[in-house]
């Protein structure tokens, strides 16, 4: 088997040309094992671990390769800074999920501080849900700096010497980080392959495919860096056709005469969208009307697996149809 990414003669592997992880059902078999996982970590991973795609795999219930679906509130769960009048420290968030409430939890602080009359003390601080370990934290401390175990009886005396803090209302900073890097890659990595895919072997051998191919490989975040087409949010190529839908997929192939080239289109959910050049050779691949099914729509329901596979002029025709129906111009609603 020819592999479509590294062009090598290797054994087969199945690869899911939308990630699994954001409810992908197409596959193929014609990336080798190497490419499949080197592209799927750095590439499909980016995308599927994008923090918005993230909260949108929460909401659907769409779990990854590892069976997890992401917690719906993960932004606001794990460990943060108390911070402020409040006090200090570093606190632990869970969603109680028989309360659907949140808890926090003061984390095991310790440091030394200096006392009005110069002496030092060792000053520990914990939740008060784990009171009952406050003898084994001394005992532990006092070995942790070269002091003898207290006896049971010094513990007991010891245990009781504390005070308690009640916080209302705490301030908690959380930082967030969203990584934008290889989105492009994995947005042109999806077109790629529709367009192996709809136009046939013969794709391989496109320059723009033997370029584009390369760009999505490459490390360098740059590589891909909007030379072979559009990139972003908010989409022309489909808002003007579809509404929006936050558990589909949608693709398509058109050309653009004017540039004698093919593209090929993807819309994830309702969040990204690229419109891919994949050929700069329209004789390559049309040369009668008969090849004009090569020009393709794809709809794919990201839960219930629904996938809608038809020729563009089809779709297209539905879409006038429904415009009239509705007594609008588009968008309308994909056939999903």
């Amino acid at each position: 088997m020819r592999c479509i990414f590294c062009s090598t003669e290797r054994p087969p592997s199945l690869e899911h040309v939308f990630p699994v992880a954001i409810g992908g059902h197409i596959t193929t078999d014609r990336v080798c094992q190497q490419c499949n996982s080197m592209l799927g970590s750095r590439v499909d991973g980016a995308l599927s671990d994008f923090f918005p795609m993230r909260n949108r795999r929460a909401k659907l219930g769409l779990a990854g390769n590892a069976g997890a679906v992401p917690g719906l509130f993960e932004i606001l769960t794990g460990e943060a800074k108390l911070i402020g009048s409040t006090g200090s420290g570093r606190v632990l968030t869970t969603l109680n999920k028989a309360t659907g409430k949140f808890d926090q939890k003061l984390l095991h602080q310790a440091a030394n501080v200096v006392m009005p009359d110069g002496s030092k003390i060792r000053q520990i601080s914990i939740d008060a849900s784990d009171k009952d370990k406050i003898p084994t934290i001394i005992q532990r401390e006092r070995k942790r700096h070269g002091m003898r175990p207290l006896s049971s009886e010094e513990l007991a005396v010891a245990a009781r010497n504390y005070t308690t803090n009640t916080i209302e209302n705490p301030v908690i900073q959380k930082g967030l980080s969203v990584n934008f890097a290889y989105l492009e890659h994995a947005m042109a990595k999806i077109a790629y392959e529709l367009a192996f895919l709809w136009l046939g072997e013969s794709y391989l051998d496109d320059p723009v495919a033997t370029e584009l191919r390369k760009a999505i490989c490459n490390e360098d975040v740059a590589s891909i860096d909007g030379s072979f087409g559009w990139f972003g949010y908010e989409c022309v190529a489909f808002n003007n056709i579809w509404s929006p839908h936050e558990a589909h997929h949608l693709a398509f192939s058109s050309i653009l005469p004017v540039t004698n080239s093919v593209v090929v289109g993807v819309r994830v959910f309702d969040m990204l969208a690229a419109v891919v050049t994949v050929s700069k050779e329209i004789g390559r691949y049309f040369r009668s009307p008969a090849d004009n099914i090569k020009l393709r729509f794809l709809g794919l329901d990201s839960v219930s697996g629904k996938q809608i596979d038809t020729t563009f002029a089809d779709e297209t025709h539905r879409v006038v149809t429904v415009a009239r129906s509705l007594g609008k111009f588009p968008p309308v609603p994909d056939p999903l």
